[in-house]
């Protein structure tokens, strides 16, 4: 690898136009880049319950399920009416568009006689008052259709719009036509509004677009203004900004390659290999300053600091790409996909600065004197800060270390407080138009969230048992008991509606009747467009549509847990009854999260102690780089803990990211310290003057990590920037730990370097 850098050294225009020309190539594939709106990113990878999922879907003709709501001081007047039955047969003339239920176009059962008829709720629609009042009527007490297209107040109507397309601009189209729809068919004193799968994606997929644009220019001007600032040279600035920018169009055309979408989390690498792929850049020109203070040609400082860099660089690459790549490891779809495009993104920053940095510091004239960094001499005024932190850090060590251990089991409250939450929605912040309306749907006609309990009873005709129909009518009422599930529908309802019309409308005889025939005589005549949500074609299998607005993962998993209780204790053994949805999905990794925590960060512990190891040669010395940097984890998850801040998606990955990060300094701070004890022959003297001479970079590099982590808090999703907030926290810790506990570890646990780390 040395020999490749002094290689580029010497052609610089054969290796910049590489360089440049693998850019262009990968430049031209950026467009062909997806953006991953579907749920699946969200879910367990390989989960069978996915393919369960599938399944259901074909067999009972689910599709994206988009609710456009009808908001008036009363929906049943004659001029609501008619926006209602325009929409629903404009919206039900849209390609991609399987089956529309509103007022206007939902069957109602009638008894005629001795017998009873199916005929549309809202045939015509009428301007007589008496007609008007027996809609009313008919819609209200009907339990099928209240609290369903209707809310109990009247004053809100939902139109129920089901979609199934595979083309890939559906989503974007099919949102414009209902809003140009809804635009032709508004009128006064009447609100009307989309919310639903397709409408949530097409948001998702803009706010993902805009996270691209506006990350990338903010976390530029944060790493310049950081940098600057500290460094006081534009050489030192612009040469990290440089190696970052063509670092994104390498891994963002490497990703349309390997065809890794675009979602909440890759989407973020761009931004952060600018905002924390600098540290190499800046390392080594900061051994490149120094040769040049100690007098060495431009040059033979460049080839020097080749040589002495290449080593720690690659050691603090490799420790950084398995921190960000342990989330290939982990069981989440969208976590995976982060795992390989930053750890691509981290790859090909590190080419990128090994043969672009060369080129630029020989076609860049030497002048001026670099900042605080370029002064790593033990002599200046933030030499002299860190000496006199050292002599108190060593002089009190123990004081210390007991503070840190108090510290560190405090914050073990903050970890048993920590909850893991998998809500899609709450990705969405409070402001954003996806969470108003949700909130104002569940408040007007209850929770907007779906999932089904399917009922499977592997012998045709198994649902014209009364008795089984009983249990599932038996199962909605406990769900409606539970004060949390807003609305259940399901086959039993249909049977019980058509056998209470039978018995001439008496509320008594809402039940599901005695004997198979009754059921099997009622079924056939309403099965059709309505019901093929709710049973499958030879009545063996049904399906219970459950509406909730619960968010929390715990919450979900306690309903789930009732409805388990209840089907263990109430439906036969040969009858199968599984939940299924995308939120139930989602649910389900929550059950992985932690774990996968928690293998992720110990599989980058134990891989970072190794590559330590190998570096130093010593397991003393790999387990003495890695000591001060548990303690940021700790601190961190415990503060997210305490303030509620739940483990997602996006936090999941702080624990190994911030490791993986947090030990580079540890890996510069331990390297310089072999130096100056092969000099000094004094631990505490070479403690000393490797902290007078790191101080400054520890503390540059680390603001410059936190300002480029915090750069997330302007992301549109919510787990990014909880992300953003608690990386930046843990780089702050690590800091502190770097400058205080590093030293005390290296002072009070000998350790004698058995290879030179310069080599």
């Amino acid at each position: 690898m040395t020999r490749f850098v002094l290689w580029v050294v010497d052609h610089p225009i054969l290796a910049g136009s590489l360089i440049g020309a693998l850019t262009i190539a990968l430049a031209f594939q950026v467009p062909r880049l997806q953006i991953d709106t579907s749920a699946e990113g969200f879910m367990v990878e390989r989960d069978p319950a996915r393919q369960h999922y599938e399944e259901f879907k074909q067999r009972f003709e689910i599709g994206q399920l988009t609710m456009v709501v009808v908001k008036a001081e009363d929906v049943i007047t004659p001029s609501t009416l008619r926006v209602i039955q325009q929409l629903s047969d404009a919206l039900k003339a849209i390609e991609g568009v399987i089956r529309v239920e509103s007022l206007t176009t939902v069957q109602q059962i009638r008894r005629e006689g001795g017998s009873f008829t199916i005929e549309p709720l809202v045939a015509v629609v009428p301007t007589a008052r008496a007609d008007l009042e027996r809609i009313r009527r008919d819609a209200l007490g009907n339990r099928i259709f209240a609290g369903s297209i209707i809310s109990p107040t009247a004053r809100a109507a939902v139109i129920n719009v089901y979609t199934r397309s595979s083309d890939p601009e559906f989503n974007r189209r099919f949102t414009r036509q209902v809003d140009q729809l809804i635009d032709a068919a508004s009128i006064d004193g009447v609100t009307i509004y989309q919310l639903g799968t397709p409408f949530t994606k097409v948001v998702y997929a803009q706010s993902v677009r805009r996270d691209l644009l506006i990350l990338i220019p903010i976390s530029a001007a944060v790493v310049f203004l950081i940098l600057f600032a500290s460094l006081g040279t534009l050489q030192a600035v612009v040469i990290p900004i440089v190696t970052g920018l063509i670092s994104v169009v390498w891994a963002l055309g490497l990703m349309a390659v390997l065809e890794l979408p675009l979602n909440i989390l890759t989407s973020i690498v761009p931004p952060l290999l600018i905002g924390i792929g600098f540290t190499e850049d800046v390392f080594m020109l900061s051994e490149y300053y120094r040769l040049l203070e100690h007098g060495e040609e431009k040059l033979s400082a460049i080839r020097t600091m080749a040589r002495k860099a290449l080593l720690p660089i690659s050691v603090t690459t490799a420790t950084t790409v398995v921190g960000f790549g342990s989330a290939i490891a982990t069981s989440i779809t969208m976590l995976i996909q982060f795992g390989y495009a930053s750890a691509l993104g981290l790859t090909a920053n590190f080419i990128v600065t090994l043969v672009m940095l060369p080129i630029l510091l020989k076609v860049w004239p030497v002048h001026g004197r670099p900042g605080i960094w370029g002064g790593r001499s033990a002599h200046g005024a933030v030499a002299r800060a860190m000496r006199w932190l050292g002599e108190r850090s060593l002089r009190y060590r123990v004081p210390i270390a007991a503070l840190s251990a108090l510290l560190a089991a405090a914050s073990l409250a903050g970890w048993y407080s920590l909850r893991v939450n998998t809500d899609y929605l709450s990705y969405f912040p409070e402001r954003s138009v996806i969470r108003q309306r949700v909130r104002d749907v569940r408040d007007s006609l209850g929770g907007p969230v779906v999932f089904y309990i399917v009922v499977e009873t592997g012998r045709e005709g198994g649902l014209k048992d009364p008795d089984l129909l009983r249990r599932i009518a038996g199962l909605q009422e406990t769900l409606a008991g539970t004060g949390v599930v807003d609305k259940t529908v399901s086959v039993a309802d249909y049977v019980r509606a058509i056998h209470r019309e039978m018995n001439g409308g008496d509320p008594a005889f809402d039940t599901v009747p005695d004997t198979t025939e009754e059921v099997a005589r009622y079924l056939p005549r309403v099965k059709g467009q309505e019901l093929a949500k709710l049973v499958d074609s030879d009545f063996s299998t049904a399906s219970i549509v459950v509406r909730h607005s619960l968010t929390s993962s715990g919450e979900i998993s306690a309903l789930l847990g009732r409805i388990d209780e209840y089907v263990t204790q109430n439906f036969p053994g040969d009858v199968r009854v599984r939940h299924t949805g995308e939120s139930i999905l989602i649910n389900r990794a929550a059950d992985y999260m932690a774990i996968n925590e928690l293998t992720s960060f110990l599989l980058t512990f134990v891989i970072i102690a190794f590559v330590h190891a190998l570096l130093f040669r010593s397991l003393r010395a790999a387990l003495l780089s890695l000591i001060p940097n548990v303690m940021p984890i700790l601190f961190t998850f415990g503060l997210m803990g305490l303030v509620g801040v739940p483990l997602n998606t996006g936090t999941a990955m702080i624990a190994s990211i911030a490791i993986g990060i947090a030990v580079d300094d540890t890996v510069h701070f331990m390297v310089a310290y072999s130096r100056r004890l092969r000099a000094s022959g004094d631990v505490k003297t070479a403690v000393l003057d490797t902290l007078a001479t790191q101080g400054a970079p520890v503390i540059s590099i680390s603001l410059a990590l936190a300002g480029g982590f915090s750069v997330l808090v302007f992301s549109s999703f919510v787990p990014v920037v909880h992300f953003g907030i608690f990386s930046a926290t843990a780089m702050v810790i690590a800091m502190i730990t770097e400058l205080v506990l590093t030293p005390l570890v290296l002072y009070s646990i000998p350790w004698r370097p058995q290879t030179r780390m310069d080599a």
